[in-house]
């Protein structure tokens, strides 16, 4: 299986994918506009007791939301000087990112993110990503975070596996330098102000993304194929380079997958199909076996489509980026011994996604509860808006109702004789219920409509009335 990295130039926009063998598993736009990770001089404009948290400026529409708990006595001891209280300058990050009506959460729990490690100035937190799972490297890495740490935070990434030391210590003591100069400017601050910006798409892709689980990459810019080369140097496994003139995502039919994330059903190999629905308190994916046509093997053909389903989930939680909590309803199996089966399944699906997955279990009901953290908006959100015919609940009113309504509204006309022509406008979805419309309504009537059908709302119509020229 082969996994590409395409980073896409098009009219100055960055706009990356990975496809793994040419299947659109993650996209990510420079239009995302994320301050995830951003560090800000902000002021606390207020704080809730009984929600523990203050609410502060950075500059923003709206205020960030700040867990006291965040910050911490070395915090204070180091940044603040004072207790926290309102109105005075808070030095904080954004840990995610605004979404719906909600405010960017801030964070005073600071961490510098490079693409062997992640420091953190404020914290004595060590470790080695989970991910690290060979022995002996595992205890390598260990060492070597108890070696670059004394006062201060660092866990090594996965990145770090099987690269030499001096590069992790290149990068740690770059983020430690960063630091300095960012609590440096924090303290001679008098405003809110933006201190330390994450980086350009194109250098956060190639950090976040650019990994031993990447074979190619495909890029249509020199500049950004001369950067891949320079990164891909320091990479313990380093992946074929290819150059490209034109849009690579019209060329790897990229922007056709894209759009098919607009569709609620999902279809799997086996005939079978998931359905996906979300909700403002989670998203619910309900695995349908539309094509089992034998109940000898019922059980094995229901764990197959589930296992098709469990790894098609895990890919439709990367790519939408979805977010909270996620609620599977599987096709019923006959035993535990399935079940357990399925959720290792799961668990090997969803190893490569770089966001916190918890598995949670099988309730009572035989629902799979899970739960997914992200740092930005979903992919609903940024690629699409709410529809103003239906206000996002994709139902319309009914043909049968609309023409009712029609019917009604001619009836009550008075003095017909006074109008020339009655226009009525409707949706092209209603042009078979004209004559139903004219049998409803006397013939003095039925001799002036002029239907049109250049309504915009399937649910809804208009009459437009030509008097007499005396």
């Amino acid at each position: 299986m082969a996994n590409q990295l395409v980073i896409n130039i098009q009219e100055e926009k960055v706009n990356v994918a990975i496809l793994s063998d040419g299947v659109l598993q993650e996209i990510f736009s420079e239009e995302d506009e994320s301050l995830s990770g951003n560090i800000y001089v902000g002021r606390i404009e207020k704080i809730i007791p009984g929600l523990n948290a203050a609410f502060v400026n950075i500059g923003g529409n709206r205020n960030g939301f700040l867990k006291l708990t965040d910050i911490t006595k070395q915090y204070i001891s180091e940044v603040t000087k004072s207790p926290v209280k309102e109105g005075i300058k808070i030095l904080v990050q954004v840990k995610h990112d605004a979404i719906g009506t909600k405010g960017h959460q801030l964070t005073g729990k600071i961490s510098l993110a490079g693409r062997f490690l992640v420091y953190f100035p404020l914290s004595k937190v060590r470790g080695v990503s989970k991910k690290v799972q060979e022995p002996k490297e595992r205890v390598r890495l260990q060492e070597l975070s108890r070696s670059l740490a004394k006062n201060d935070g660092v866990v090594i990434r996965t990145a770090a596996e099987f690269v030499p030391e001096e590069y992790v210590a290149e990068e740690f003591n770059q983020l430690k330098s960063e630091w300095r100069k960012v609590l440096q400017s924090f303290k001679r601050a008098r405003k809110i102000k933006l201190l330390r910006r994450e980086p350009t798409t194109v250098d956060y892709i190639l950090r976040e993304r650019l990994n031993k689980d990447i074979d190619e990459v495909h890029v249509n810019t020199r500049e950004i194929y001369e950067k891949v080369k320079e990164v891909s140097k320091r990479l313990a496994k380093k992946p074929m380079i290819y150059f490209f003139e034109g849009d690579l995502f019209d060329k790897l039919c990229i922007y056709s997958q894209i759009g098919q994330l607009q569709e609620r059903i999902i279809h799997l190999p086996s005939g079978g199909y998931i359905a996906l629905d979300t909700t403002e308190a989670m998203t619910v994916f309900d695995v349908n076996s539309a094509s089992f046509v034998s109940e000898k093997n019922h059980a094995d053909l229901a764990y197959k489509t589930n296992v098709e389903a469990a790894y098609e989930i895990a890919r439709q939680l990367r790519l939408r980026n979805i977010g909270g909590i996620v609620i599977v309803d599987f096709i019923d199996m006959p035993s535990k011994t399935y079940y357990d089966r399925l959720t290792k399944e799961l668990q090997q699906a969803i190893r490569n996604d770089s966001a916190h997955i918890e598995l949670i279990g099988f309730t009572k009901l035989g629902l799979l509860e899970m739960t997914r953290k992200r740092r930005s908006p979903s992919i609903d959100q940024l690629l699409f808006s709410g529809c103003p015919i239906c206000k996002g609940t994709g139902r319309v009113v009914s043909p049968h109702i609309v023409v009712r309504r029609v019917i009604n509204e001619l009836s009550k006309i008075e003095n017909i004789s006074e109008y020339s022509s009655v226009k009525v406008i409707l949706h092209q979805r209603l042009s078979g219920y004209t004559e139903k419309i004219k049998k409803s309504l006397s013939s003095t009537i039925v001799e002036k409509i002029r239907f049109s059908f250049e309504g915009s709302n399937p649910g809804d119509f208009s009459v437009v009335f030509t008097k007499k020229t005396s």
